[in-house]
């Protein structure tokens, strides 16, 4: 005699370990891809957060220029004084100079209170220190007289170099010309080109910047 009870099968109340070991398996393996990306994003984020000061300082020094650049100012000059407006000089010794004048300085002051003065980058290295360093100089001005003392301000320390160069037409050609060396009494340049590079930290990498500024107007500035 057979009993229905006998007949019916068993009821599962849980799960098998084979079940158990496949869900750890699983979710083992999101957490691991999960740490990955966070870590990988972790290391973006610190380079990223390693280079924001030399990202800001480069752009400080671009700007300062294009704005100072857009108002470039070429005073009277006579023979007798033979008065230089704009000076690019490069030499090989990693010294580069670049002296001008223009109608905004604006490294202190702001846009309101806009003065003529004659500006002057200078980048060489400290004899003592060997410290390479970017120093920019301010003379006031009225007219092509100096009316004041020259200051000056270090705004880049540590470069590794710092390059400059002068565009212009070529006679004759529809190219442009740049020159490490350019100096003119009462000609602009149609551009100048900027190159800044800081050495590689046990931190950061080598880290390359350069960016060409236009100068927008094309015939002398005079009072």
């Amino acid at each position: 005699m057979n009993h229905p009870k006998a007949d019916k099968p068993t009821e599962r109340k849980g799960f098998t370990l084979i079940e158990l070991l496949l869900v750890m398996l699983i979710t083992s393996t999101l957490v691991l891809g999960i740490n990955a990306a966070y870590r990988q994003a972790h290391l973006m984020w610190s380079s990223i957060e390693s280079r924001r000061p030399i990202y800001h300082t480069a752009r400080l020094v671009t700007e300062t220029l294009r704005e100072e650049l857009s108002c470039l100012y070429f005073p009277p000059t006579t023979e007798e004084q033979k008065n230089t407006s704009f000076k690019l000089l490069t030499l090989p010794n990693e010294t580069t100079e670049l002296a001008f004048y223009t109608l905004t300085a604006s490294w202190k002051g702001s846009l309101g209170s806009s003065r003529i003065a004659k500006v002057r980058y200078s980048f060489t290295r400290d004899t003592d220190t060997e410290e390479t360093v970017l120093e920019r100089f301010e003379q006031p001005c009225a007219g092509e007289k100096t009316i004041g003392a020259e200051s000056s301000d270090v705004i880049v320390r540590g470069l590794s170099d710092f390059r400059l160069w002068a565009a212009e037409t070529a006679s004759g050609s529809s190219g442009e010309l740049w020159r490490q060396t350019y100096s003119s009494k009462d000609t602009v340049p149609k551009a100048l080109k900027v190159s800044l590079r800081w050495a590689a930290t046990k931190d950061v990498p080598a880290i390359d910047f350069e960016t060409s500024i236009a100068i927008p107007c094309q015939m002398p500035l005079s009072p």
